[in-house]
């Protein structure tokens, strides 16, 4: 792991630039974006006045969106000179090696014994796999999941076999006969267990897999290069105290949610809104900005995945 930056100027006699010690990282980083506080500092030490630190980590009380208006910010505030302020020194003064985080596996990260692959239109290397899948068109379900080797959204299909509604308690437990009152499903599943056997896979699904190997090269928004970064997953499951949910939570829910609601609170997600990052001083962050910003001329680098064309 690499000597933080911050360490190597305490070592250096350098004094922070900040003093930050009568704010907490969270008004820290309010202080740095009203009236020009930013200007003409390094974006490496403004990230790193901001931010809560570990052994091994930094943390920043802001989500996703929030950290990247907070870089948008510094930038108005040094409009005419932000590209000469990311960090104190250049990359290659403090790194033999500093890319940013693409995807670049030697092989499907799904399957290993996957060999097909295929460059898709925007240049990355996927699994090209697939498995020939069929059905029985009246028995197939389907639901669409993200994948997450993938990075897309995915159709998943399978097929549901009939299954039996008739329990023990719709026997007459005298005669072990079955009651009237269940005959009519009965026969319905009766019906459809012989169209089930009866019927040919016929419904035909090229399931291809379509993992990312490679995405080296590419053009990633910060917004990816964020994601890839941190180690915070971005909702968190919280469940409301005493199990039951709380009023407010039952106002939130859907018509459809509370109808199914049985008095007991199974979790809500909730956005974490924290950032941390397995490097420990804020001049890494900067590194990996100046990185992103200098993929395409003119700041065209792309802010969020949406910008991408």
């Amino acid at each position: 792991m690499a000597i933080p930056y911050e360490f190597i100027r305490v070592l250096e006699g350098k004094q922070p630039f900040f003093d930050e010690s009568k704010r907490s990282p969270k008004e820290q980083a309010k202080y740095l974006l009203k009236n020009g506080n930013m200007t003409g500092m390094y974006l490496g030490a403004c990230l790193d006045s901001c931010r809560w630190g570990s052994q091994t980590t930094v943390l920043y009380e802001m989500n996703i969106t929030e950290m990247i208006s907070f870089i948008r910010g510094w930038m108005r505030q040094n409009k005419d000179n932000f590209q000469n302020l990311w960090h104190e020194r250049r990359i290659d003064e403090l790194y033999k090696r500093f890319e940013l985080p693409y995807i670049n596996h030697e092989s499907c990260h799904s399957n290993k014994e996957h060999t097909k692959t295929i460059r898709d239109c925007g240049g990355k290397l996927r699994c090209a796999q697939f498995e020939i899948k069929k059905f029985k068109p009246s028995f197939v379900v389907s639901y669409s999941t993200f994948d997450e080797n993938a990075k897309l959204e995915r159709v998943v299909c399978f097929e549901k076999e009939p299954q039996n509604p008739i329990h023990d308690d719709a026997y007459n437990k005298k005669t072990g006969k079955l009651l009237k009152a269940y005959e009519d499903d009965f026969n319905e599943y009766q019906k459809e267990l012989e169209q089930f056997e009866n019927e040919d896979k016929s419904f035909v699904v090229n399931d291809y897999c379509y993992s990312i190997i490679s995405d080296k090269g590419n053009t990633l928004s910060l917004e990816t290069i964020l994601k890839r970064l941190t180690i915070t997953p971005e909702t968190m499951r919280i469940h409301c105290p005493g199990l039951k949910c709380t009023f407010k939570r039952l106002k939130q829910m859907s018509k459809e949610e509370r109808w199914l609601y049985g008095g007991i609170c199974f979790g809500h997600d909730e956005p974490t809104n924290n950032l941390e990052f397995e490097f420990m001083d804020g001049w890494n962050l900067a590194s990996y900005t100046q990185k992103w910003y200098e993929q395409l001329p003119h700041g065209k680098s792309p802010w969020f995945d949406k910008d991408i064309k």
